[in-house]
C-alpha cells in the first residue's frame, strides 16, 4: 500500500510519498472543513428564507400604499404568499437544528460532549424565550396539520400629528389562538401562555435571533479544529508547490495498491474560502421588543 500527494490534472507527473498517518490526517482535515462548511451553508439557508419572509412583508405594505384596496381574492393571495415564506423558513430551521449535531460530531470527533453542548444551548433559548417555544410548536403544527399565518392585515398610520407627519403603511400578520386550539396535538403548555394573537413578525425575528445566537456558539466550538484542518491542507499545498511550482489545482492525497488508486482525498480549498466569506458576513441577527 502506498500513499501519495499528487495532482490529477493533465501534464502532471510528480508526486510526494506520504505515510499512512499523514494520509489519515489529511482525510480527517477534509472531513472537518466539509462539515464546518455545511454548518455555515445551512445557517445561510435559514437567513435567506428569513430575508424572503421580510421582503414579502415589505411587498404587502408597498402594495397597500399603491393599491389602497384589496378584495377577498387579493387577501387570499397575500396570506398564501406569507404562509409559503413562513413554511420555508420554519422548514429550514428544522433542517438546521436536526442536522447540526452530525456536523458538530464530525468536526469534533474527540469531543463526544459537543453535541450535548449544542443541545443545551438550544434548550437555553427555548427556556428563556416564549417566541422560540411558540415557533417550534408552530413548525410542528404546519408540518402536520395546519398553516401558520391566520391573519394578514394591511394598514396605515400617521408617523406624527404634526404637519410634517408622514403616512406609514404596514403589513401585520398573526397566528390566532382559537385556530391553534382546534389542533388537539398542538402543545397545550404553549397554548396556555399564548395571547389571543401572536404577532408573527416579532415572534419570527426573535426566533431567528435565537438561531443566530446558537450559530455563533457553534462557530466558536468548531473554530479551532477548522483552523487546524485548514493549516494542514495549506501545508500540503506548500509541500507540493516546492516540487512543482504553480497552481495546485487538482491536488489529492491518494491511497494506491500496485499502482491502482484505492481511495483519494480532494485537497481543494476553494469551498473553504466560501466558508470563510460566510463567516465574515455580518449575519448575526438580534431583535429586541
Amino acid at each position: 500500500m502506498k500513499y501519495l500527494l499528487r495532482k490529477e490534472v493533465l501534464g502532471s507527473r510528480r508526486s510526494i510519498e506520504l505515510n499512512a498517518d499523514e494520509y489519515a490526517a489529511l482525510s480527517a482535515a477534509r472531513t472537518t472543513l466539509t462539515n464546518a462548511f455545511a454548518i455555515e451553508e445551512k445557517y445561510e439557508i435559514v437567513v435567506s428564507n428569513f430575508l424572503d419572509l421580510e421582503k414579502e412583508i415589505l411587498s404587502g405594505a408597498t402594495d397597500a400604499m399603491v393599491r389602497r384596496t384589496i378584495d377577498y381574492s387579493g387577501f387570499f393571495e397575500l396570506r398564501s404568499a406569507l404562509n409559503i415564506r413562513m413554511v420555508n423558513l420554519l422548514s429550514s430551521t428544522k433542517l438546521y437544528l436536526d442536522q447540526l449535531p452530525q456536523h458538530i460530531n464530525l468536526c469534533l470527533p474527540k469531543n463526544p460532549a459537543a453535541t450535548d453542548l449544542f443541545k443545551s444551548r438550544c434548550s437555553k433559548e427555548y427556556d428563556e424565550k416564549f417566541e422560540y417555544r411558540f415557533m417550534e410548536a408552530l413548525r410542528n403544527h404546519i408540518q402536520h396539520r395546519g398553516i401558520a399565518v391566520h391573519l394578514a392585515q394591511q394598514g396605515h398610520r400617521r408617523t406624527s400629528i404634526e404637519d410634517d407627519g408622514q403616512l406609514e403603511f404596514t403589513m401585520d400578520l398573526a397566528a390566532k389562538r382559537k385556530n391553534l386550539e382546534e389542533d388537539e396535538k398542538f402543545k397545550r403548555s404553549i397554548l396556555n401562555e399564548m395571547p389571543e394573537e401572536v404577532d408573527l413578525k416579532a415572534a419570527t425575528r426573535i426566533y431567528v435571533g435565537s438561531i443566530s445566537a446558537v450559530n455563533e456558539y457553534v462557530r466558536e466550538m468548531v473554530n479551532e479544529p477548522a483552523k487546524a484542518a485548514r493549516l494542514l491542507i495549506e501545508a500540503a499545498h506548500s509541500r507540493y508547490s516546492a516540487i512543482e511550482p504553480g497552481k495546485t489545482t487538482g491536488l489529492l492525497a491518494v491511497k494506491t495498491e500496485k499502482d491502482k488508486k484505492i481511495s483519494s482525498v480532494p485537497l481543494l480549498l476553494d469551498w473553504d474560502d466560501v466558508r470563510g466569506g460566510l463567516r465574515n458576513l455580518d449575519r448575526v441577527f438580534r431583535y429586541n421588543l
